[in-house]
């Protein structure tokens, strides 16, 4: 039967429609901006009410950010452009890291790389350069060692760094790389076919297999052993907790959240108060609606944290969307343009009662308006390849499960599998302008659907031909391709 078998087994998804959840109920404030919901009111000291924005130095086109584990210090991913005469714009997004100590103020260079992690005290860094297979890990910020690991995903547990070469699972400590386990060979991972993700603790791990005809297995496996078993059902989205190895699995009209001790909790998705999920910072789920990420931080909306009557007041930011591991703070990025952002970070638990928009607002609004063009950047990434030769849209990075947001008002007009493409969501814009966003993991609007420009609209996956988890923002005029960018 395998790990948790019988426990796995009673897990069957509610096969429900999905219907829009209603706006968070808030009161009136003095001076929102226009067509902005009013500002709510919080009781002092709610340690999930997170509405006054820290007085951090600016970080333009932040993407990702993750915290050390003391809660003061951000690893921050930035868009750099630079020049590059093979590309049809004459330039590229290169990817660069910079820590941010939320308590000083310092902000600090790292240099080229991505998808940084801290150890579980702090005492090491790790992060990706271009080169394949080559995971750095710093101390001080001088490079103490490389794991040669062939997932992208890794784990830290204290100070032990557990990652994947081929059907190894190895765990790095104090400079000793030892092998622990090994997976059967027909289940070996192989990135970027299979995708592996540690559960927080490292004790399980995840993996998805992805086909080309739409179809998916997951495996949830040992740690400590490297047995795996299949985990049943259609769920398009997985993903661990940020503590313990709870899971969360979600299709579009249900979810199933199966606890550390292995039960399995089952809610249909019309039942909740909102598509759009998230953790607090102790590991429980939360779902709510996100408002208009235009220009972001100008608005405030409430998460139902699931099992209690604890309410989340948090800003509308986009990209990484996370508390810090003390819950003092969170982070996400604002838009100051139609594709730039910047860090934005708030306090949570304040002595505030009253939210306010953020006092940049405005003028980031202004410039978004301003733009003769009309669609924004998706997502909160990084482009990676641009409209060029036989690629028919533009490819923007970014961590598998990052929301992607409408590029501009319209009409929901096509939602699912496509070849090659992968799922998909599509919006029919004003004047025959069609966007459609592909390899998504999960849709978070139907069909017929309106929608506004930077609201949600499904979740950054790795379904179709796809070489890591991005989105491919395509655009078309009466049904020839055009480049978004220029829209």
């Amino acid at each position: 039967m395998g790990w948790r078998r019988g426990l796995f087994a009673i897990v069957t998804f509610l096969i429900v429609g999905c219907t829009a959840a209603p706006r968070p109920v808030v009161v009136d404030n003095a001076d929102p901006l226009p067509d902005d919901p009013p500002m709510p009111h919080v009781e002092p000291g709610d340690p999930l009410a997170c509405v006054v924005r820290a007085p951090t130095p600016s970080i333009d086109n932040a993407f990702d950010a993750k915290w050390s584990p003391d809660s003061k210090t951000l690893v921050v991913t930035r868009i750099v452009t630079i020049p590059n005469a093979k590309t049809v714009t004459g330039y590229e997004e290169d990817q660069r890291l910079s820590t941010l100590d939320v308590t000083t103020g310092v902000v600090r260079d790292l240099g080229r790389g991505s998808k940084a992690t801290w150890s579980g005290y702090g005492t090491y860094l790790a992060y990706w350069i271009d080169a394949a297979n080559d995971l750095r890990i710093t101390k001080n910020g001088q490079r103490v060692a490389y794991a040669r690991s062939s997932q992208p995903n890794v784990r830290w547990v204290g100070d032990d760094l557990y990652f994947f070469d081929e059907d190894e699972i190895h765990v790095w400590s104090a400079g000793v790389d030892t092998i622990i386990a090994h997976t059967t060979p027909d289940l070996a991972p192989i990135y970027p076919r299979d995708d592996v993700y540690f559960s927080a603790d490292a004790t399980r791990f995840l993996m998805t297999r992805y086909y080309q005809n739409g179809e998916l297995e997951r495996y949830v496996g040992i740690t400590a052993t490297g047995v795996m078993n299949e985990l049943p059902g259609r769920a398009s989205f997985a993903q661990w907790s940020p503590v313990g190895h709870t899971l969360l699995l979600r299709s579009e009209s249900a979810i199933t959240l199966i606890g550390d001790d292995g039960k399995a909790q089952n809610i249909a998705q019309s039942l909740l108060p909102g598509r759009v999920h998230g953790w607090t910072a102790d590991g429980k789920l939360m779902f709510g609606n996100v408002s208009p990420t235009i220009p972001g931080g100008n608005a405030f909306d409430q998460f139902q944290v699931l099992g209690s009557d604890e309410v989340a007041t948090l800003p509308n930011v986009f990209g990484v969307r996370s508390f810090s591991p003390n819950g003092q703070y969170f982070v996400g990025t604002t838009r100051t343009g139609l594709y730039p952002t910047e860090l934005a970070v708030y306090r949570c638990g304040t002595s505030e009662t009253e939210a306010r928009a953020d006092t940049t607002a405005r003028a980031r609004q202004a410039r978004i308006e301003s733009d003769p063009r009309r669609f924004v950047r998706p997502v909160s990434g990084a482009i990676t390849q641009f409209l060029q030769g036989s690629h028919t849209g533009i490819d923007v990075s970014a961590p598998y499960g990052s929301v992607i947001y409408a590029s501009d008002d319209g009409v929901v007009d096509d939602e699912g599998f496509v070849p090659v493409g992968g799922r998909r969501v599509c919006v029919m814009h004003k004047d025959g302008l069609e966007s459609c966003d592909y390899h998504t993991s999960l849709a978070l609007v139907s069909v017929g659907e309106q929608v506004r420009r930077g609201q949600p609209v499904a979740l950054i996956g790795m379904t179709g031909l796809t070489f890591g988890p991005h989105v491919h923002w395509e655009a078309k005029l009466n049904g020839m391709v055009v480049d978004p960018l220029q829209r």
